[in-house]
Formats: C-alpha cells, structure tokens, sequence
C-alpha cells in the first residue's frame, strides 16, 4: 500500500538533518569576518564578536533572524529589506559599515570577559581614528559599556562626542559638544547605543529596538543636512532615553 503524502513528507523531514555544529576547535580556527571603512562614513555600526553562524558564513549579523536587518528597513535607514548576505550594500550603496569589538568567534557573547572586551577598545579606536564616521552606533548597551569603561550607560544618543582630530596617537577624548543647539564639527562624531538586536536579547520587544533604529536615523538625517539634532523630535520617535547630550536635560 502506498504511502501517504504526509506520510512521505514525515520521512523526508526525518532525513533532513541541520548541519552539524561546528567543535570547539573548529570554532576557534574561524577567522575574523572582512570589514571595510573608509573616511566619511554616515554610521559605523559595532557588534560585540561574530556568533558561530555569522563566523562560519564570514557575515555580520549573519543569522537572517537577527533583527539588525529588520530594523534598517523599517526605520528607513535602507529603503529596501537585505539579507546578510547583501550586507556589502551598506557601504556600496548607503554609506555605511560594520566592525566588531572583539573578532573572534565565540557560541555566545556571555563567552568574552569584560576584561577581553576592554583589551580590544584600543583597535576600535584606531580603526575609527584612521576612518572618521559621523556617527558611531553601538549594537548593544555592553558594547558601548566596554568602549568608555564603566557600566550603567544610558541607551540612545550619548552626552558626550568623540574626538576625532590630532595625531594618531591622541588619547581617545570623550566630551560634550561645544554648542549642542549647533551641527557637529568636523572632527567629532555622534555616539549613539541601542539594544543588542540579537534574538537572545529578549529584554526589549522589537518594537522597542525599532525606535531606536528610528533615532538613529533621525540623527543621521541631522548629519547629513549639517543640521542640529532636534531633541523633541528624537524623543517623539520612540523610547525616552536618559542621555544628557542635551544641555536642558543635564538637570532632570
């Protein structure tokens, strides 16, 4: 008697298998993924290390789940939604990359010490010196947390600016704008932090991170009309944030 459809259908599911996940040799053989920058860039998205699926495909954010991808198509910072593997259209066609602060591989990143992280500020900082974004955009609050050294940051656009001016060896300078009513000077870039968007950051709902994104994009929209921030604005666009880059919100 023959089998039926779903009959079939059980037995081919039964015989396809996921691919085996890599050891943890194979792991730590992995690579770290390309990056590439240039001067100018609009955003300079930092990750905190490739995930075993984003170091075994060579991708940022290589799982198509993650909802980084997500989110720049729905706050318009692309007008189109791309899959990992389209990523190079960010700085081909967009005008923005992404690099990691820590670059190997690791199952998660609850893997990399705090003490790793802070040893890996130091490339960050030159790879961003030598390639001046407008905007650094941190993905994920520990990230930002390791890059200035101390915990408890407030996520969105951050008080200080960086400095990005002088001789190569100038210490890293974290300070506030001279005139925050102002368009930011050449020679400083935005900082900005949002939530990780990776799915095992359950803590904020996508429609939390989306605002963020949203933020995001309104100060990269600021940037390139060399305008001001406008603070009402970035407040109306989605969570409100504690950053006192605003100098009315020094005193809340």
């Amino acid at each position: 008697m023959p089998k039926s459809v779903a009959g079939l259908a059980r037995a081919h599911t039964a015989r396809v298998r996921k691919p085996a996940r890599p050891s943890p040799e194979a792991i730590g053989r992995l690579p770290p993924i390309p990056e590439v920058l240039r001067p100018g860039l609009d955003i300079l998205f930092v990750g905190i290390n490739p995930g075993v699926m984003s170091g075994v495909k060579q991708l940022h954010f290589g799982n198509p789940q993650n909802y980084f991808w997500r989110g720049l198509f729905e706050s318009g910072l692309v007008p189109r939604q791309i899959l990992p593997e389209e990523g190079h259209l960010l700085w081909e066609e967009w005008n923005m990359s992404i690099v990691n602060l820590v670059q190997r591989t690791t199952p998660s990143a609850s893997d990399l010490s705090w003490q790793e992280m802070r040893d890996a500020v130091p490339e960050l900082y030159r790879k961003i010196r030598e390639n001046p974004p407008r905007i650094v955009c941190f993905v994920g609050k520990g990230i930002y947390e390791a890059f200035v050294g101390r915990r408890g940051v407030a996520l969105g656009l951050q008080h200080d600016v960086l400095g990005l001016a002088g001789a190569p060896d100038t210490p890293m300078e974290l300070r506030p704008p001279d005139d925050p009513a102002a368009p930011l000077p050449p020679g400083r870039a935005y900082l900005f932090a949002m939530p990780s968007t990776s799915g095992r950051a359950a803590a904020y709902r996508a429609a939390e991170k989306l605002a963020y994104f949203r933020q995001l994009k309104h100060v990269r929209d600021c940037v390139g009309a060399h305008a001001a921030v406008d603070h009402d604005r970035l407040a109306a666009l989605g969570p409100q944030t504690t950053s006192r880059y605003f100098a009315r919100d020094a005193h809340d």
